[in-house]
C-alpha cells in the first residue's frame, strides 16, 4: 500500500492518471468516468488561538468575517470547497473574506493558527487534541454549519478489483463514528 496525502483534486488526477488505485475525496465531483463510493461524514469548524482577541468573542456574524483576518486552505482542497458552499448558502463570497494566508495542508494550517491571531477553518476530527488541550478554539458562525461527505473514489470499470475492494471494506469496518 502506498499512500498519496494531498487535496481532492490532486487526488481525483492521480486516479485519472492511474497512479493510484483508490482514493478517499472530499465532496463527489461527479465525473462519469469515476465511482464514487460513501464513506464518512465531517463537520469543518471556524478555530483560532487561544490567544486570539477572536477566541475572546465566541462567537460572530457571517458579516463579522469581513472584518476579521482569515487563514485559508489552497485551491483545490475539498475543506475550502466545503467553506465556500456554505458561505454561498448563506449569500456570502469567500472573496469578502479578509485572507491572511493560503496554507496546503490541514496540518500546516493549524500549526499557523496555533501561532498566529487568524480565524480558520479545518475538520473537528484533525482539531481533537488541540481543542482538548485548548491550543485552539472553536468559534461559533451564526447560521454557518459545514459539513463535508468523503467518498472512496475509483475508475470506473475497476471497482470490483479485489484489493481496492478488501481495503474499502478494511476502512469501513474500523471507522470510529
Amino acid at each position: 500500500i502506498s499512500l498519496l496525502n494531498r487535496n481532492t483534486d490532486t487526488i481525483v488526477k492521480a486516479l485519472l492518471d492511474k497512479d493510484i488505485d483508490v482514493g478517499i475525496v472530499e465532496g463527489n465531483k461527479k465525473i462519469n468516468s469515476i465511482v464514487y463510493h460513501p464513506f464518512m461524514t465531517d463537520e469543518v469548524v471556524a478555530v483560532c488561538s487561544a490567544k486570539s482577541p477572536i477566541a475572546k468573542k465566541g462567537s460572530l456574524s457571517i458579516q463579522d468575517l469581513k472584518h476579521v483576518p482569515v487563514a485559508l486552505r489552497e485551491q483545490g482542497s475539498g475543506t475550502l470547497t466545503a467553506l465556500k458552499n456554505s458561505l454561498q448558502k448563506n449569500h456570502f463570497k469567500i472573496s469578502e473574506l479578509d485572507v491572511s494566508v493560503r496554507l496546503a495542508g490541514t496540518e500546516a494550517l493549524k500549526n499557523f493558527l496555533k501561532e498566529d491571531t487568524c480565524l480558520g477553518f479545518l475538520p473537528r476530527r484533525a482539531l481533537l487534541k488541540e481543542l482538548r488541550d485548548g491550543e485552539l478554539v472553536a468559534v461559533k458562525i451564526e447560521k454557518l454549519h459545514i459539513i463535508r461527505d468523503f467518498y472512496f473514489i475509483q475508475r470506473q470499470g475497476t471497482e470490483n478489483d479485489g484489493l481496492s475492494k478488501a481495503f474499502i471494506k478494511f476502512a469501513k469496518m474500523h471507522y470510529i463514528r
